[in-house]
């Protein structure tokens, strides 16, 4: 990623949680520092309208501007509120105390922040969305370049990943789709695989497909091709730990038809707890802690690999659906 600040060069990731508590915020703070700290030119966006802490772990208490202030058109630009901090090539936007109304924006109003953020002379934008699967998280997810899913090693969290992406993948298929009634209600099917004509997998879903129109299959297979979900695997503290990104890659892969890419791996460290008591963050708190190595390492492939590698890189899902026939039954 040059520092032309050209839109073919600026690449957006978006770091989502299955659910609360996996550690999604520390992670997208964390990262950019780390890329701020290689050289790149950062902005980190605070987009979980409905629960903004970002600014906090930065040490910054009170965010003069807000994204509500541009979705409202308090401000002209998406520029007026890319706010400065402390902290080497980083600047932030923040979204604390928005009002009640910006917390659940209309889809046009979410387009128009991302393409906006596309606007921003930056080497890459860091968004962190709320956690969970609403319709707001699901947007932006898939709206932008690199989508990053948190999660933790715990059989729950990885069944909830799953299902996370699975309903992503279904809202960009029922968005691309919307027109077409015989392709809708297979997609419903889908999203029911219990029912007497549920579809269990995205496999069955494009024989289906072939069946009714192949021509929608062709496209259905394309936007698959390119919809590319990292995983991070936060509070690791075992071998068999580290594995459960693997096993979570394996699931998707066979039954979403996607290729999934493992970022890396956080270990649970306790310094986390002391530097957030201390509005500090861990890898500027504790510089050389193992929780820090390990997001030097997630940094680094981020800001190394270019798109194109990215979708290229090599995949080892023969071995890992050997480890994780275990969580299939609890995934279909």
């Amino acid at each position: 990623m040059e520092k032309s600040g050209a839109d073919n060069s600026r690449r957006i990731v978006t770091i989502a949680g299955c659910k609360g508590g996996v550690g999604k915020s520390v992670i997208a703070c964390s990262i950019a520092l780390e890329m701020g700290r290689l050289g790149k030119d950062v902005i980190l966006v605070d987009a979980d309208l409905g629960g903004a802490n970002l600014h906090t772990y930065l040490g910054i208490r009170s965010p003069k501007y807000v994204i509500s202030d541009f979705l409202s058109r308090r401000l002209k630009t998406i520029e007026e509120t890319v706010l400065a901090t402390d902290y080497q090539g980083v600047r932030l936007i923040s979204s604390a105390g928005n009002v009640p109304s910006q917390a659940n924006p209309k889809f046009a109003q979410k387009a128009k922040l991302i393409n906006s953020l596309r606007s921003l002379k930056a080497d890459c934008i860091v968004v962190d969305i709320g956690a969970g699967s609403s319709y707001d998280v699901m947007d932006f997810f898939s709206m932008t370049d690199d989508g990053i899913l948190v999660t933790t090693p715990e059989p729950s969290s990885i069944v909830n990943s799953y299902g996370f992406v699975k309903n992503v993948l279904y809202r960009k298929l029922s968005l691309a789709f919307r027109q077409y009634s015989l392709v809708t209600e297979l997609l419903k099917r889908g999203m029911n695989p219990d029912g007497n004509d549920g579809i269990s997998s995205i496999p069955d879903l494009m024989a289906e497909l072939e069946r009714v129109s192949p021509e929608c299959r062709l496209k259905a297979k394309e936007m698959l091709s390119h919809f590319i979900p990292g995983i991070i695997v936060n509070m690791t503290a075992s071998e068999s730990d580290l594995r459960e990104g693997e096993k979570l890659k394996a699931i998707i892969n066979k039954f979403l038809s996607i290729e999934a890419r493992c970022i890396g791996h956080v270990v649970e460290d306790p310094v986390l707890r002391i530097s957030a008591k201390r509005m500090i963050p861990f890898v500027v708190f504790a510089p050389d802690c193992r929780a820090t190595t390990c997001v030097k390492e997630i940094a680094r492939r981020l800001t190394s690999a270019t798109r194109e590698q990215v979708r290229a890189a090599p995949q080892d899902d023969e071995q890992a659906l050997g480890s994780g026939r275990s969580m299939t039954a609890a995934c279909q």
